[in-house]
């Protein structure tokens, strides 16, 4: 059953619960917790704009020894905290996967803006024919991957491919006639592979209720 799990009030004055991690002040600014264990590799994304969107900003409460592989096209790039300091200092944008190693375990907290007013809509790409591109949703969003508000059964064309993480490696999951299989849940601040079958772009908008 697909679960619509953005609920926005268009005149709400107080916070709006998106998940059990996360709230959405009158509908455009809030905050994202993810948990990061110690040592654990986990894949996650920047789902809220911060004004700045660079590891030091979206991981400022990581401890030291902690570090952030950023995708460059063909492997990763590590960006280690020492003393304080991100180095490289990369950008993480929303929209942009990345995987996270913290030294100690720690609930991350992302703070910043929804990329879109209630009723607008947001682009992620372009997506080149069969690219590996590692990604995550621009809206913070939680939702199985036909949900209509993560809006990749709609974007991604027949024969495209999403790889998930499961923590040991990566689940593949399969567009044909439409439909993902298997259909597992992406949630807030998660990132994910994509490999779209044609060239496209992943739209998505940000529904009034």
């Amino acid at each position: 059953m697909k679960t619509k799990t953005l609920l926005i009030a268009a005149a709400a004055l107080a916070a709006t619960v998106i998940s059990s991690e996360a709230q959405v002040y009158s509908g455009i600014v809030g905050y994202v917790s993810e948990q990061f264990p110690a040592g654990a590799f986990v894949l996650a994304c920047n789902p809220l704009d911060d004004g700045t969107n660079t590891c030091a900003s979206v991981g400022a409460n990581l401890p030291n020894k902690s570090v952030i592989d950023v995708w460059n096209g063909t492997g990763f790039t590590a960006c280690n905290k020492a003393a304080g300091v991100w180095t490289p200092n990369l950008s993480l944008p929303p929209g942009i996967g990345f995987f996270v190693v913290a030294k100690t375990a720690i609930t991350n907290t992302f703070v910043g803006q929804i990329d879109t007013q209630i009723g607008g809509s947001v682009t992620n790409g372009p997506y080149a024919a069969g690219q590996f591109v590692l990604a995550g949703s621009i809206i913070p969003f939680t939702g199985d991957l036909n949900d209509t508000n993560l809006n990749l059964g709609t974007s991604l064309p027949n024969k495209s491919v999403i790889d998930v993480w499961n923590g040991n490696g990566f689940t593949a999951c399969n567009k044909a006639a439409g439909v993902w299989t298997p259909d597992v849940v992406i949630t807030n601040g998660e990132g994910f592979f994509i490999v779209a079958k044609t060239a496209t772009n992943w739209v998505q908008t940000l529904p009034s209720n």
